[in-house]
């Protein structure tokens, strides 16, 4: 009797143990982290789980709200559009919810904030408010990415005057950014997408951001002359929205990576690339005056070159010019080249081989048509250009032509080595 006593006590004891919350006996800070993993909306739903959770969520230190996650499902959405219904009543929802998170919150500090807001027929006005409201509480990231057809969108001051501020993206829809000044002295990361950035704001942003470290422009409408920064390492240009590929002087003695996908170029201007380590050129085709702009990046110790045909015909006749000499990249240990039918033409592969005696790894990118994906072939290289291993699809055919075409060239260059050697 006793011992059946002590068994249903055990298991009662157990089963009492087993329905215990353990999420909820952890401490503050640790809920407060997987509070932030959730999204806002999910976050504030668990203020009515218990007591305890009831204001646990406004202490979550990033914000990050979506406008497509208040819209209906695409069915609904998709018929809202055919009957030419507007989406105001989930716009008022998105607002209401925002407004009443900072409401809640109060003035307790951020550490990041993200807003998306991209709807054709809504107006972000409201989103000017809750800007300056974060403003205030020194964020240290700041996404905004708002794209509305039918309406403008002005950043507000607030932001270009963030003193915490070490990480801002605006992504604008071709708005124009006028800040009055621009005074973000920790500020080392910058995006501007789909923007227009006339020469004033450029001057401003570089001189009011003394830390700035790292600039992303991508797809943007560029009305300025140069970049000059003393203290930017590292530099992409993505892409252009003008109707024709504007002219810049590109002043960076510090920059150690440099990244330039469709450019002409001939357009881009550079001071000095002596401290850029690594780069990545990706390009449709070369301007006319184009002067061989591989020169300044002969300093680099990894290359990634991926030209269209177009821009590999360009290439072609800018190093057939006389006054053209191929520079030598000592320091070069790492090529990535191609984007075009390798298997027809090597010729600019054969003048890195010549030009790069230091050359340790080769990935070589050869697309057979436009519509075709890259086929990637590695080549790790040993002394005086022996292939130590090659690395490719081997059920590839195209692979597999263009892995014996690399050793036919290897071959071929070598021997003609040991005959000068011998000479």
């Amino acid at each position: 009797m006793h011992e059946r006593c002590l068994i249903k006590s055990h298991r009662e004891k157990r089963q009492k143990t087993d329905h215990v919350d353990k999420i909820s006996s952890l401490p503050d800070p640790i809920l407060i982290s997987i509070l932030s993993l959730l999204t806002m909306k999910e976050a504030v739903r668990t203020s009515v789980i218990a007591k305890r959770y009831r204001n646990l969520w406004v202490f979550v230190p990033g914000l990050e709200f979506d406008f497509d996650d208040f819209l209906p499902s695409d069915e609904i959405l998709e018929k809202l559009e055919e009957d030419d219904e507007d989406l105001s009543e989930y716009e008022e929802k998105f607002v209401k919810f925002v407004d009443g998170v900072f409401e809640h919150r109060g003035p307790l500090n951020l550490d990041s904030f993200k807003l998306v807001w991209n709807e054709d027929d809504s107006d972000p006005i409201r989103a000017t408010t809750w800007l300056d409201i974060v403003a205030k509480l020194k964020p240290k990231f700041l996404f905004v990415h708002i794209f509305t057809e039918n309406y403008n969108f002005e950043v507000p001051d607030s932001v270009f005057a963030s003193k915490s501020l070490q990480e801002l993206v605006l992504h604008l829809g071709f708005e124009t950014i006028t800040p009055r000044s621009v005074n973000l002295p920790c500020l080392k990361r910058l995006t501007l997408d789909s923007i227009e950035i006339r020469e004033e704001v450029m001057q401003k942003i570089l001189s009011g951001s003394p830390a700035l470290e790292e600039m992303v422009l991508s797809d943007c409408l560029l009305s300025f002359c140069g970049i000059s920064s003393c203290t930017l390492k590292r530099l992409i240009l993505d892409g252009y929205h003008n109707e024709k590929p504007p002219e810049i002087l590109i002043s960076t003695p510090s920059l150690a990576y440099l990244e330039v996908r469709s450019w002409a170029m001939g357009k881009l201007k550079f001071k000095e690339l002596k401290s850029v380590v690594r780069a990545q050129i990706h390009i449709h085709e070369l301007s006319d005056d184009e002067s061989l702009f591989l020169t300044a990046l002969s300093n680099v110790t990894s290359l990634e070159l991926v030209l269209s045909v177009w821009a590999l015909r360009d290439m072609r006749d800018v190093l057939e010019k006389e006054t053209t000499r191929f520079p030598t990249f000592n320091n070069l240990r790492t090529l990535k080249i191609g984007g075009w039918p390798l298997t027809h033409d090597f010729d600019l592969v054969d003048r890195f081989l010549l030009y790069a005696p230091n050359l340790e790894n080769l990935i070589l990118l050869h697309r057979e048509r436009l519509t075709c994906p890259n086929i990637e072939i590695s080549v790790v290289l040993g002394d005086c250009l022996g292939i130590v291993e090659t690395t490719y699809e081997k059920s590839d055919e195209s692979a597999s032509k263009l892995a014996k075409i690399v050793e036919k060239h290897f071959k071929t260059i070598r021997e003609a080595q040991n005959i000068s050697s011998d000479l």
